[in-house]
C-alpha cells in the first residue's frame, strides 16, 4: 500500500520555466474502464524489468498520460540511492512507499503549477501499481550488492574487483588520468593458521582488512583477492604516490595488528603497478602480482614497484 501522501507548500520561484509534458494529457478525467486499462498496461511494463531506474523512468513517463508533471525525485536510504528525472518544480507531492511495514523509499513529483485535487487523486489511484515492481527491484539490487561482498572481511570481493577495474581503466583512457594498484599479501599467514588455528587467522584477516579500509582514501577501493591477499585500487595516483601509500600501509599494519603469536608482528609484502594503458585488468594485476612475488622472494615485509620494463625493490 502507499502511505503518507502530502503536498508541500510552494517555494519561491527563481527564474525556472515550466517544462512541457512529452505526452498529451486528456482534458477530462479518464473513465473507470480507461483507468483500469491504463493500470494493466502500466503493470505489464513495470514488471518487465528489475532495473530500478528503468522502472521509475517508465512510471514517470507513463504518468504524463494522466497528469502533466515536470519532475520526479526518488530516494531510498536503505541502498543509498537518489534518482531524478525531468526538472524540479515549485509544487511537490510526496509519497512514502511501503508494503506490510517494509519501506521502499520516498517518491515525489513536482511541477510549477499547483496540483489540483483531482490530479492528486489520479496519482494516488495508480501508485499501488508501482509498489511490487519496486520491491522486487530493490531486493534484486540488494542481492547483487551482497554477492559482491566478502563475508569474512566485509570488503568487496574478486567479482566486484573485476567490474570496478574495467570501469576505472576505461575512465583512465578517456580522461588520460593516473591509476595504480597494490597487491598485498600477509606474510607467513599459513604459519598463523597452522599454529594458532583458522579462527586466529580469520581475526588477523579482519584486522588487516579494516586497517586497509581506514588507511586508504575514500575515492580508492580495496578488494579481497583471495586467501590472505588483497588488491587496492588507487585512483588518480601516480607511481610515487602509490609507493608512499604502500609504505604507509606496511608500517600501519605492522604497528597496529594484534598477532596471535607473543612478541611477534604481523607484516605484509606489497607489489605496486601503475596503469600503463593495459588492454584489460588481468594484465595490470599480473604486473602487480609479479612485483609482489619479488617482494616475498627478497625477504618479505617490503614494497616492490613494477615498471613495464623493469622491477625495482624499495629498500627497508
Amino acid at each position: 500500500m502507499v502511505t503518507s501522501f502530502t503536498q508541500r507548500r510552494p517555494t519561491q520561484q527563481t527564474g525556472a520555466t515550466r517544462s512541457r509534458s512529452a505526452h498529451a494529457v486528456p482534458d477530462s478525467s479518464p473513465t473507470l474502464d480507461q483507468l483500469k486499462e491504463f493500470r494493466l498496461n502500466l503493470m505489464k511494463q513495470l514488471q518487465a524489468t528489475l532495473d530500478l531506474e528503468q522502472i521509475l523512468r517508465t512510471f514517470f513517463n507513463e504518468l504524463q498520460h494522466l497528469v502533466a508533471l515536470d519532475g520526479c525525485h526518488y530516494q531510498a536510504d536503505s541502498v543509498g540511492l537518489v534518482l531524478d528525472f525531468g526538472e524540479t518544480g515549485r509544487h511537490r507531492c510526496n509519497y512514502e512507499l511501503s508494503l506490510n511495514d517494509e519501506q521502499f523509499g520516498r517518491l515525489g513529483f513536482s511541477r510549477n503549477k499547483r496540483l489540483l485535487e483531482k490530479e492528486m487523486q489520479l496519482l494516488e489511484s495508480v501508485m499501488d501499481v508501482l509498489v511490487y515492481p519496486m520491491r522486487n527491484a530493490l531486493l534484486y539490487r540488494k542481492a547483487l550488492a551482497t554477492a559482491m561482498i566478502d563475508p569474512l572481511t566485509g570488503l568487496n570481493n574478486r567479482g566486484a574487483m573485476a567490474v570496478t577495474l574495467n570501469r576505472e581503466m576505461d575512465r583512465m583512457r578517456r580522461h588520460d588520468q593516473d591509476m595504480s594498484i597494490l597487491m598485498v599479501d600477509i606474510d607467513h599467514f599459513k604459519d598463523i593458521n597452522d599454529r594458532y588455528g583458522h579462527l586466529a587467522g580469520d581475526d588477523v584477516l579482519r584486522q588487516v582488512a579494516q586497517l586497509i579500509d581506514t588507511t586508504i582514501r575514500g575515492c580508492d577501493a580495496c578488494f579481497r583477492f583471495g586467501g590472505e591477499e588483497f588488491l587496492i585500487m588507487l585512483t588518480d595516483s601516480n607511481l610515487p604516490l602509490a609507493r608512499m601509500v604502500a609504505e604507509r600501509l606496511r608500517h600501519t599494519i605492522s604497528e597496529q595488528t594484534r598477532s596471535p603469536a607473543p612478541n611477534s608482528l604481523v607484516t605484509i609484502s606489497v607489489g605496486v603497478a601503475h596503469f600503463d594503458d593495459e588492454s584489460d585488468w588481468p594484465e595490470l594485476v599480473d604486473r602487480a602480482d609479479r612485483a609482489l612475488y619479488q617482494a616475498k622472494q627478497a625477504g618479505r615485509n617490503r614494497v616492490v614497484t613494477d615498471h613495464p620494463q623493469t622491477t625495482t625493490a624499495q629498500a627497508l
